[in-house]
């Protein structure tokens, strides 16, 4: 994966970043699973990974891996830590889910606004991305994005949901 490569010293390098402003996520799942497909492009170039996603109030798990299954990098945050761990390297901290998935994927993404997305709710967020659900679909009484898309400026995000469930908290 050619983004991986320079992940290291991206994030040694970079600087602490002001927390975003709330997104407001009331009425949606607290916690989840979810699988899918994630391709993230800029300027026409980019990647297709496989995503299994675990989110709950107090930590999460993003699991990426290329199309085939091969994990290329795992994410997870418990309370205000983030870390990447990522075959044969050592582990790496980051400030924040955007700082940490721009360098990674090249597009800085905000968890929050990510959940509000999936569940159907194509907020702008403080970086202006115009966002579109693409397709929905309804998996155990919840409304769901089933596709997603993203843009801002020449990077184009999409999400493909392959599963979902609510879990407990």
């Amino acid at each position: 994966m050619t983004r991986l490569a320079p992940l290291v010293a991206l994030l040694l390098a970079a600087c602490a970043a002001v927390p975003p402003a709330p997104i407001p996520l009331d009425g949606l799942p607290r916690a989840f699973e979810m699988t899918g497909r994630l391709s993230v492009a800029r300027a026409g170039q980019g990647e297709i990974l496989r995503l299994r996603w675990r989110h709950a109030p107090a930590s999460a798990a993003w699991v990426l891996a290329t199309p085939v299954g091969t994990e290329v990098a795992r994410i997870e945050r418990e309370e205000a830590a983030l870390t990447v761990h990522r075959p044969g390297a050592a582990p790496i901290s980051a400030s924040s889910f955007a700082e940490l998935t721009e360098n990674l994927l090249g597009a800085a993404l905000d968890e929050r606004l990510l959940v509000a997305w999936l569940h159907g709710r194509p907020l702008a967020g403080p970086a202006d991305w115009a966002v579109t659900i693409d397709e929905s679909q309804r998996i155990d009484g919840q409304a769901l994005a089933r596709r997603i898309t993203a843009s801002q400026g020449d990077t184009v995000v999409k999400l493909v949901v392959d599963g979902y469930r609510a879990g407990p908290e």
